[in-house]
């Protein structure tokens, strides 16, 4: 059983660290989706929460609306240590609530999702003045999303999704994130989604130390085949499977006239159409 509270806070938007945001709105704290990888795990120590990252949600409640003159046409992503569309959006609504103050503000709305609720606000996603929902796969095989993303979306849910909000004319993008070496078929997820996306971005599977054990248990247990080379990058620290791969990612997307973004590593984004 997830542990709800609500937390009041001053304000739901907070500056950016992340390249190419100018901010970012995170409605929950924490997220039930209990992905075994969560890089935002972290933040559980700043919750007071003594549940495990996955089995708690703290809901935010704030009074102060967003200004409309501080956030004109810049870039607000949704979301960064949460998942904006976790299954009790459908009962607390703060994602559409801030979605119908950022059509107000003129915002250019960028939205990172594991969940096919999205579809709900296809309304809102229209009368943006820019907005992109993109999607993260980390295979294309829904029996690793139930082991390792148990209380997310399943694969076809997700394509599905991405098919009718690319339909309805909304922007699409699919994350190929993050990326576990010798597991994640990206080509395969590529093969699935192009119809129905304008891009693609990838990212390196990144394992904090903190949790780092629990990954490599969970490879062992599963998919032993592939320990031996998550080994080799993340205890030997052998950065050469990244180089390889952004340079096979690179060509295989030219020459499928895609357009891919590159995040890992040492690495500038590289796009192509």
């Amino acid at each position: 059983m997830i542990r709800l509270d609500t937390t009041p806070v001053k304000t739901l938007l907070s500056k950016s660290k992340i390249a190419g945001f100018d901010y970012v709105i995170n409605p929950y704290v924490g997220c039930p989706h209990k992905c075994i990888y969560c890089y935002a795990e972290y933040m559980r120590k700043f919750s007071g929460h003594s549940e495990e990252w996955g089995e708690f949600l703290d809901v935010k409640q704030c009074e102060t609306p967003l200004k409309p003159a501080k956030l004109f046409r810049t870039n607000v992503m949704l979301s960064s240590v949460t998942d904006p569309y976790n299954a009790y959006e459908k009962e607390y609504g703060l994602t559409r609530k801030l979605l119908k103050q950022l059509v107000y503000c003129q915002a250019k709305v960028h939205i990172l999702t594991k969940s096919a609720l999205a579809v709900r606000d296809i309304d809102l996603f229209k009368q943006m003045y820019q907005c992109e929902v993109a999607f993260s796969f980390s295979s294309a095989d829904d029996s690793f999303r139930q082991a390792a993303e148990p209380r997310a979306s399943s694969v076809q849910d997700k394509i599905n999704a991405l098919k009718m909000l690319h339909e309805a004319g909304i922007s699409t993008a699919v994350m190929v994130a993050p990326l576990f070496p010798g597991i994640t078929d990206w080509k395969k997820i590529i093969n699935f989604t192009k119809p129905y996306t304008n891009r693609y971005g990838f990212d390196s599977l990144n394992m904090r130390p903190a949790f780092q054990s629990k990954v490599l248990d969970f490879v062992e247990g599963h998919y032993p085949d592939a320990l031996p080379l998550m080994g080799d990058i993340y205890i030997k620290q052998d950065t050469s499977y990244w180089t390889k791969l952004a340079q096979e990612i690179t060509q295989y997307c030219h020459g499928q006239n895609l357009r891919a973004d590159i995040y890992f590593g040492s690495f500038a984004s590289y796009s192509g159409e």
